[in-house]
């Protein structure tokens, strides 16, 4: 069979491997075979209530063998799946629903959809076993748009990121090339589907072949009892994640992690001090740094060989994939000068659903391709800065609209807060601007104390006095007993920079 989209993609990994693992859990095993049966009984009812070609369907999803047949399901009946987190806000729950106008809401059974939502809705109880569907290929082509996810909405109102079939499948694989990943691997993902790198991980499942090993929770003790009981090669995570895996009440140190040959991280970076231990803890594995955004699903990667000499870089382009740092006056940056980071090629994302300016702001002409040429494509500008250094070794300097502006120059927070965590004295920092009628941007800080009893910021401020220019320096300090989060565990900036108001 040829693969022309994600739903056939995943016909063929049933096919090979019929009786294989493909989603285990606390509770059971569920085979692909038994996976692709689910699948087209969701298949049958959603076409019975009307649902076809690039209807959406939206998922108010869990991490749940229910919800990966209800995705699938959607794919074989040339849906769209629009993954939405069942612990997402009703605010932005309703703002999805109105973007992308489902025709369906499949949700679990335990969780009812807030009142401000009235969509169709279907749950696992909908859908009887006793359905007999044979499973059929589909006719989406590889341009016809795949899945919509929502972006964090940590800068702003989040958008319907929405993907290609054929993006996806061949980012997949190539992620899987660069990774080494094959179907007799075991992924442990207490990431959640709804975000682009948990999603990654469900389709690495689905297209790969490799079994997808879900905790019970998300929290460190259940990823652990999931580690010693289920024995995964792959251990992806986000920066949240290591860090309450090695921090506070984990039992991460006592497990046996011999099972774990490769871990994978994206989403930001690593704080230093964390970065150490892993690579302590894990001396003969593989640490892969990512770096991608939804809309470019991976941009690229650091060489496991390179994380302990050049821990700050985010690497060289995953295959199919050109990177170029652009000024603001349009031209190609020099080497070791910071601009927008500029994705070139492969993998890039369709648009923002229903949002033709957003999508006009962020895929535009390739910059290195001359106007009057024929095969101009579009290229992501990410809204990264970042630099190339000799090496041609790519680094992030941070979001272009988390820049402070102090004192007529461009501050990037996350230099500040990486000076602020080799304090040893905080487990959280954040460093954000704040309006300033004298110097534009005063620079804010808001820490989490290790240790509650101890009054952190006097220690701080010298430390900043000490390793800061007085344009970086903070003017003020917040602290909190925890910084506020998104559904995908990043630090909310728009939600801290409300609170600071006040």
């Amino acid at each position: 069979m040829i693969t022309t989209n994600v739903w056939n993609a995943f016909l063929e990994r049933a096919e090979a491997s019929p009786a294989g693992d493909a989603i285990v859990r606390e509770d059971g095993t569920l085979t692909f075979d038994a996976l692709r049966t689910r699948a087209a009984q969701y298949a049958a009812i959603l076409e019975t209530r009307g649902v076809g070609r690039h209807d959406r369907v939206l998922l108010w999803v869990r991490n749940d063998p229910e919800m990966a047949a209800a995705l699938l399901g959607a794919w074989a009946v040339e849906a769209i799946p629009v993954l939405m987190d069942a612990d997402e806000t009703a605010r932005n729950l309703a703002h999805a629903v109105e973007r992308v106008s489902p025709r369906q809401v499949v949700r679990p059974a335990a969780e009812a959809l807030p009142a401000e939502v009235s969509v169709p809705e279907l749950t696992p109880a909908d859908v009887p076993r006793s359905v007999v569907a044979g499973p059929h290929a589909s006719r989406a082509l590889p341009t016809d748009p795949a899945s919509i996810v929502f972006t964090s909405g940590s800068t702003g109102k989040p958008k319907g990121v929405t993907q290609s079939h054929g993006s996806l499948v061949r980012a997949c694989r190539a992620v899987a090339y660069y990774l080494g990943l094959s179907s007799e691997d075991r992924i442990l993902c207490s990431i959640p589907w709804s975000f682009d790198y948990g999603y990654g991980q469900l389709l690495s499942t689905l297209v790969i072949g490799a079994t997808h090993v879900l905790p019970s929770g998300r929290d460190p003790i259940s990823v652990c009892t999931a580690i010693e009981r289920h024995r995964p090669s792959v251990l992806p995570g986000i920066p949240s994640v290591f860090t309450y895996l090695l921090r506070g009440v984990s039992p991460f140190r006592d497990t046996d992690v011999s099972s774990i040959r490769t871990l994978t991280n994206t989403g930001g970076t690593i704080p230093g001090a964390i970065l150490g231990e892993l690579l302590e803890m894990f001396t003969e594995r593989r640490l892969f740094l990512n770096y991608g955004l939804t809309e470019s699903y991976r941009t690229s990667y650091l060489d496991p060989r390179l994380v302990s000499s050049h821990s700050k870089s985010i690497g060289r382009p995953v295959p199919g994939v050109d990177v170029v740092i652009v000024r603001e006056d349009g031209g190609s940056a020099d080497e070791g000068e910071a601009g927008e980071i500029v994705h070139r090629g492969d993998f890039l994302f369709l648009g923002y659903w229903n949002d033709p300016e957003a999508t006009a702001k962020a895929l535009r002409p390739d910059p290195l391709v001359r106007a009057e040429s024929v095969a101009r494509f579009p290229a992501l500008f990410t809204g990264d800065l970042g630099y190339l250094d000799e090496d041609g070794l790519l680094y992030f300097v941070g979001r272009n609209d988390h820049l402070i502006k102090s004192m007529g120059v461009r501050v990037s927070p996350g230099d500040v807060e990486e000076i602020l965590d080799e304090s040893g004295l905080v487990k959280e920092v954040a460093v954000f601007g704040m309006p300033h009628e004298m110097i534009g941007q005063e620079v804010w800080v808001a820490v989490t104390p290790k240790d509650e009893t101890v009054d952190v910021v006097p220690e701080l401020k010298i430390l900043a006095r000490e390793r800061l220019s007085p344009y970086m320096t903070p003017r003020r300090y917040i602290v909190r007993d925890a910084l506020p989060k998104t559904r995908t565990g990043k630090i909310d900036y728009v939600k801290l920079k409300d609170e600071a108001r006040r």
